[in-house]
């Protein structure tokens, strides 16, 4: 670590350093609770909340990760001596251990054998350690090597992937203000890319719109490129956009999220160029009435699964079933490529569990429809909104109407 480099930082960081004191003593906690002495964290959106940490490159074979321990707050962080200027400039990383020794070119067993003398060096060679075996990196292989080394060491080793994930879905009051920004900026991205859209734009432009603006208000790159599709391909899921010039009675279909310090909010919304067949209309306006069912409804202290049950009795009891690719959410959280999606799922998946709704707990919700019957405009069209539970009940971030809007 460079300690002049750290000296020089004179940006504000997305967080003092009570609230990172803050996390570490919840893991700390889940640790005890968990009967485990420590946890080596190598989930990226995990590493990000405990540290501060932002790096892009998480391969299949790196070990970027943190070790909390249940006993102290004493932490250290493993990773390539490449990231040094990273390292040196991210103020919570406190204590190193360079898992190479040349930039990027270390070998695994290199990483494997730095991060277990690490280990070792704290006094939890025979300790009962947590690992997260699932996850987008490092690839399992590296993973299940890291355990064996750790086992063969004298360790215990057990896979408790979820447990920082779930210190993180209640977030805390500095947190939801990183939210309401992430809102925010999605929303004046969403509006420009509104005002954009007119016949002859392609949609990579329409791309380029939402990320000028979020850029410009101080946002990030989301986990998940945008999706964006017209006309044919308006009942786009998860594709990106392409050189498709937008024409006159295209339905066009926007999904992306606003993004700060890597809080993420998801926003979608369909638009048409011109008047729309008028089914397309009433499907959308229909639709969008799932949203007040599910806010006027929902209690605190409800499982978060009724937000699930609320929509789908909605979606029947109103007659557009038939249309329905996904109606469904899941959790909005801190996030990294290549995803967005937390793991806590309205309807629950993972054996993460169904807790209450409580403040601080922030999903989206999405209304999303394939129409296989030749409507004029397009194939499909959707909405998705981000609510926030707050000590009043559910609140909608976005402040942009959901129903079918005419440009």
């Amino acid at each position: 670590m460079k300690t002049y480099l750290r000296d020089q930082v004179d940006w504000k960081q997305p967080f003092p350093a009570e609230e990172y004191a803050v996390r570490r003593a919840k893991v700390r906690k889940a640790l005890t609770d968990s009967s485990l002495d420590a946890i080596f964290v190598t989930t990226p959106a995990n590493i990000t909340w405990l540290t501060g940490y932002d790096m892009i490159w998480y391969h299949l074979q790196n070990l970027t990760g943190v070790l909390v321990r249940a006993d102290s707050d004493d932490t250290v962080f493993f990773d390539s001596s490449a990231h040094t200027t990273i390292i040196s400039t991210t103020p919570e990383i406190s204590q190193v251990v360079y898992v190479d020794a040349a930039a990027v070119s270390g070998t695994v067993d290199e990483s494997i054998s730095a991060i277990v003398g690490g280990i070792a060096d704290k006094g939890l060679s025979g300790g009962r350690i947590g690992l997260e075996l699932w996850g987008y990196a490092p690839h399992a292989s590296v993973m299940e090597a890291l355990a064996g080394a750790l086992r063969k060491g004298g360790a215990t080793v057990e896979d408790h992937w979820t447990l920082v994930e779930k210190q993180r879905f209640v977030k805390s009051d500095l947190e939801v203000q990183h939210v309401r920004k992430a809102a925010e900026i999605a929303d004046l991205a969403m509006a420009a890319a509104r005002d954009a859209i007119r016949p002859g734009i392609m949609e990579t432009e329409i791309e380029g719109v939402l990320m000028g603006t979020m850029m410009k208000a101080g946002g990030g790159y989301p986990g998940i490129r945008s999706m964006i599709g017209s006309g044919p391909r308006s009942g786009t899921h998860h594709s990106s956009p392409t050189r498709r010039q937008i024409k006159q009675g295209d339905l066009v279909f926007v999904d992306f999220c606003g993004c700060y310090d890597r809080y993420h909010v998801n926003v979608n919304r369909t638009f048409s160029v011109g008047e729309p067949d008028p089914r397309w209309t009433n499907l959308m306006t229909t639709a969008a009435g799932c949203i007040d069912a599910i806010v006027s409804e929902l209690k605190l202290g409800d499982s978060l699964s009724k937000v699930d049950a609320v929509a789908q009795r909605y979606t029947d009891e109103s007659g557009i079933r038939e249309y329905v690719w996904w109606v469904g959410g899941y959790a909005q959280e801190i996030a990294l490529p290549p995803d967005w999606c937390g793991n806590h799922w309205l309807n629950p998946r993972f054996d993460i569990g169904d807790p209450p709704i409580q403040p601080g707990m922030v999903f989206n919700l999405e209304n999303q429809f394939d129409v296989w019957e030749d409507w004029p405009g397009g194939s499909g069209c959707a909405y998705i909104e981000s609510l926030l539970v707050t000590e009043n009940g559910l609140e909608v971030l976005s402040k942009l109407p959901r129903t079918l809007v005419t440009v």
